[in-house]
């Protein structure tokens, strides 16, 4: 039952494709998990009897258990392979996800939200380690880029889907369908898809080995400062996603349906900036994209927190700064990422579980802090927003000169 799947007599193509279409529906799942209900946080809010700001908890606490979990769902599963924690995994969604749907007390929703998070790392890894595992690096890259492009797609359409499906039913509804795409993915791994990691190539389980390596990653300056940078954006994202439905739809009045295309405009936004910058790269290189997608965020971190003093029921300036946020996001998110990932070549799975989880940590921080200062309009976000996008600047330019310092008094070669 754990080493083989139950139907194994599929052809090499069609087994090819049921893989991919397992591995994007789980993908679909965690990007559903994390953002589909957000439009019914009103409702919400009603239906538990709770204060506007405690409703973020519910995004929060879900990326604290991805933070925690991130760090070893990787070795778990170069240890006992992919489809033996992969089913653990999805199991424990799918029981997550009927709580959420049956839970009538908030904190048991959030202790089910936390299992969720929990639950949602294993795919999340182990999804595209499959690819790596199965097939020639070129495929595997290819298959790869498929999935980022649904991953940007599915951020994007989820607060859509959450808010029609909110408006036309209630906020269980939106769970309701979290827990059948956990189902179909357990299902479909449990009868189709076999273990890609073969015995020989699996490593022992360690955490003293584990925790060395991450040790040697938080002590390096650089791969630190890195990745505080490339976290940027994608904190600033969640931050203005989980107030933004309590603002636009309790605060300002508007419709879910009209307040879901204006959060998509956002992740739009992304998908279109994040296919232009595989062009610029190509183009003008990998240190001439990543500094404009720094400029561009920071102009947006500085517009919205400017609207914010201004004018901050314009929703219209609102949008279009977050939209240059996610547009130089969009440009950071690779080239910073691979400048810290180049660091250490020989331990590149640790550098990127460290790298998520310590993007979870931060997203998840960040979110309690905008709970604590909520007041109902966007001046808090902004605020949040414009103090990170300072210190990643200055991070940035303290880094540039470190850099510069240490080649300077490096002996000259010959």
């Amino acid at each position: 039952m754990f080493d083989k799947p139950l139907f194994n007599t599929l052809s090499e193509k069609t087994y090819d494709v049921a893989l991919l279409l397992l591995v994007i529906t789980m993908y679909i799942l965690t990007c559903a998990e994390a953002d589909m209900y957000v439009p019914a946080f009103p409702q919400m809010i009603h239906y538990f009897g709770i204060e506007e700001n405690q409703v973020q908890l519910i995004l929060s606490i879900n990326f604290g258990g991805l933070c925690i979990a991130g760090l070893f769902t990787g070795p778990l599963s170069d240890s006992y392979g992919r489809r033996k924690v992969l089913l653990g995994g999805l199991l424990l969604f799918i029981i997550s996800s009927m709580g959420c749907v049956y839970t009538n007390d908030f904190n048991a929703m959030l202790a089910w939200r936390l299992l969720q998070g929990i639950a949602a790392s294993i795919p999340m890894v182990t999804g595209a380690a499959t690819f790596i595992d199965k097939y020639p690096a070129e495929k595997a890259g290819q298959l790869v880029g498929i999935i980022n492009s649904v991953i940007s797609a599915s951020m994007a359409g989820a607060p859509i889907a959450g808010a029609w499906i909110s408006q036309a039913f209630n906020w269980r509804a939106n769970f309701i369908v979290i827990l059948i795409l956990a189902l179909v993915s357990f299902l479909g791994t449990l009868f189709f898809i076999e273990e890609t990691l073969p015995l020989n190539k699996r490593k022992p389980f360690r955490p003293a080995a584990i925790g060395k390596g991450y040790l040697k990653l938080s002590k390096s300056f650089e791969f630190m400062c890195y990745t505080f940078i490339v976290n940027f954006p994608f904190a600033a994202v969640v931050v203005y996603i989980a107030n933004l439905s309590v603002i636009f739809v309790n605060h300002i009045g508007m419709s879910l349906e009209k307040f879901s295309y204006y959060q998509a405009t956002t992740m739009g936004t992304f998908i279109i900036f994040s296919l232009l910058s595989i062009k610029l790269i190509g183009k003008k290189g990998l240190d001439y994209t990543k500094n404009l997608g720094g400029l561009v965020a920071l102009t947006g971190a500085i517009g919205l927190f400017y609207i914010s003093q201004i004018d901050m029921l314009d929703v219209n300036m609102i949008c279009l700064s977050m939209a240059f946020i996610a547009a130089g996001g969009a440009m950071m998110a690779g080239t910073f990422g691979m400048k810290a990932l180049s660091l250490f070549p020989d331990i590149n799975g640790t550098a990127m579980a460290l790298m998520t989880a310590v993007r979870q940590l931060f997203a998840a921080g960040l979110v309690i802090l905008s709970q604590v200062m909520f007041d109902g309009t966007i001046v808090p976000v902004a605020t949040i927003i414009v103090c990170y996008a300072t210190l990643a600047t200055a991070s940035y330019i303290l880094l540039h000169y470190t850099s510069k310092a240490s080649v300077a008094e490096s002996p000259q070669s010959s």
